[in-house]
């Protein structure tokens, strides 16, 4: 299985937070999509360094909930590589 593509920003929350691959991915998300409501484009670095933190004391006060999400996510799409390759 090859290694999953870590992005610019997720390098930039890796090392910010020191924390996994995979709760970078869902921090950048919850970045995305919670904090700022938009790309990260258009942050800077200031604020992109605010809006992980802030988006980690989210993921945190619902670890739970995002971690089966995004687990629920991951497997629907396997499901459908896996329909698509034997099609």
């Amino acid at each position: 299985m090859p290694e999953p593509f870590i992005g610019p920003y997720q390098r930039d929350i890796l090392e910010q937070l020191r924390c996994s691959a995979e709760d970078a991915a869902i921090v950048e998300d919850i970045m995305r999509n919670h904090v700022f409501h938009s790309t990260l484009d258009w942050q800077s670095a200031t604020e992109l360094q605010r809006g992980t933190r802030e988006a980690w004391a989210i993921m945190e006060c619902d670890r739970e909930v995002f971690e089966r999400y995004y687990s629920d996510t991951r497997s629907i799409f396997a499901e459908a590589s896996q329909r698509d390759e034997t099609a």
